[in-house]
């Protein structure tokens, strides 16, 4: 072999033996460059998390830290996140129309027609966790004073179990007037109801109270003044008031519990500002209008009149309601009445007796699609249909009655005259809850007075409401 041919061999075999060799470094290069990359990758996913987890808690954080918009029943609310404060919209539209059907030696021209029986609108709430507060008005002129102030008043609920509450409110006195005008059962409470709560309750009244509720109890105490719409008088009243009510039944049927309510005026109304000092003329009359409030009707069957120069007035009485399932009833009894001055207005020594009245309800319910009406200690919860109109259901269909009676006449007192009387009324009533926040109602009240001169008078009456609320 020549040494060309040699130098040739040997360099094919140095270039075959290092091949290898410069083949593993290239592709080790190409690994630890690509090995670089990745965890070049691998910071900058790191470093994004930690960003993205950043800016989710930021943004966690400042929602939390945002007010709490819901509508549960279909009412706003606004809430703080800390739920120290908030702020419910309320409103009440309560729409009637009715016709009187004519009846036995009634002479008046009753109005039909239609009727804004409440308005309301307002706004309540909480301050500072322990403080609660209410403002609402009234733009329904049933009352012939245009738009007033229904609630204004605050209220401290840093005692478990007790509230304090002062200012614009409706006390909670009797079963009747305890629930709310959005859940009664009829258009219009009944007479006896409304008579003794007339004496110091209601609503739009001046008060200052206390109230303590329980899982079986309930117990509240008012001081009251006025109502808002009074007017052209002398000296505020001044009316000390007191309610009651224990759960006696409570288990997955249903519950039943009574109450006890009562009223004592000490400081009677002044009717004009007086000639003299202590010489103010105080009056008080006892009435009601029979079950429907249509065409800014006014009139009453059956009232006392104006019982003139008296010292006090008063009611008491006691109260029993139950539900079983789908059934419910309910009853009341009353005594009232009023106590004379010792002398008459012309200065003569007072001679008659004191007036005293009576009266009472009793009602039943029951509602047709399974829904309760359901006792809550004292008073009455709403019925809140299981599948409303739209939601392929029918809404809750009810069916009730009341017999009520109430007697103004007390001979021996001189409360005998032709606008006094005992009265009865059979209400029938078909409610139609649409969804929570809608109803439909349609009363029949058949009336009968029967008057101190024997000539009774009877009347028939149909009233329909159209009722919103949130």
């Amino acid at each position: 072999m020549s040494l060309k041919s040699t130098l040739l061999a040997g360099a094919a075999v140095a270039v075959l033996l290092a091949g290898p060799a410069a083949a593993q470094n290239a592709s080790q290069t190409q690994i630890d460059a690509l090995s670089q990359q990745i965890q070049a990758l691998q910071s900058q996913l790191t470093s994004l998390k930690d960003s993205v987890a950043k800016e989710a808690a930021a943004t966690k954080k400042a929602m939390d830290a945002m007010p709490k918009v819901t509508a549960d029943g279909g009412r706003i609310r606004v809430a703080t996140a800390d739920k120290k404060f908030d702020a419910a919209i309320r409103a009440r539209l309560h729409m009637d129309y009715g016709f009187f059907n004519g009846g036995k030696n009634f002479t008046t021209d009753a109005t039909d027609g239609f009727q804004v029986r409440r308005a309301f609108l307002g706004v309540a709430g909480k301050v500072y966790t322990d403080w609660t507060y209410e403002f609402t008005a009234n733009f329904a002129d049933n009352r012939g004073g245009g738009a007033q102030i229904q609630a204004a008043n605050i209220g401290y609920t840093g005692i478990p179990g007790w509230t304090l509450v002062a200012g614009v409110m409706q006390p909670k006195f009797t079963l009747d007037d305890s629930t709310s005008s959005n859940d009664i059962a009829f258009m219009e409470r009944a007479p006896i109801g409304n008579i003794v709560v007339g004496i110091g309750g209601s609503d739009s009244r001046t008060a200052i109270g206390v109230t303590n509720r329980g899982t079986s109890h309930f117990v509240a105490a008012y001081v009251t003044g006025n109502s808002t719409n009074t007017a052209g008088t002398f000296d505020d009243q001044v009316n000390l008031l007191g309610r009651a009510a224990y759960s006696f039944w409570s288990a997955n049927e249903g519950s039943a519990g009574i109450g006890v309510s009562g009223v004592l005026q000490t400081s009677p109304q002044a009717a004009a500002r007086p000639v003299a000092a202590g010489t103010a003329t105080t009056t008080i009359a006892f009435g009601d209008r029979p079950g429907v409030r249509i065409g800014g009707n006014r009139t009453s069957l059956t009232s006392t009149g104006a019982i003139n120069q008296i010292d006090s007035a008063y009611a008491y009485g006691a109260d029993l309601g139950m539900n079983f399932k789908s059934f419910w009833a309910a009853a009341e009894y009353y005594n009232f009445g009023a106590e004379y001055s010792d002398l008459t207005a012309t200065g003569a020594r007072q001679t008659r007796p004191d007036p005293e009245f009576s009266g009472y309800y009793v009602s039943a319910g029951y509602i047709l699609t399974g829904e309760r009406r359901s006792y809550n200690v004292g008073e009455w919860r709403g019925v809140s249909p299981s599948w409303p109109v739209g939601q392929n259901g029918i809404g809750a269909w009810e069916v009730a009655a009341r017999y009520s009676q109430v007697d103004l006449i007390d001979r021996d007192a001189g409360i005998n005259g032709t606008g006094t009387g005992k009265e009865t009324n059979w209400t029938l009533g078909v409610n139609w809850y649409v969804n929570p926040a809608i109803r439909f109602m349609l009363n029949h009240v058949i009336s009968k007075t029967e008057r101190p001169n024997g000539q009774d008078v009877e009347l028939d009456i149909t009233a329909a409401r159209m009722q919103f609320q949130f």
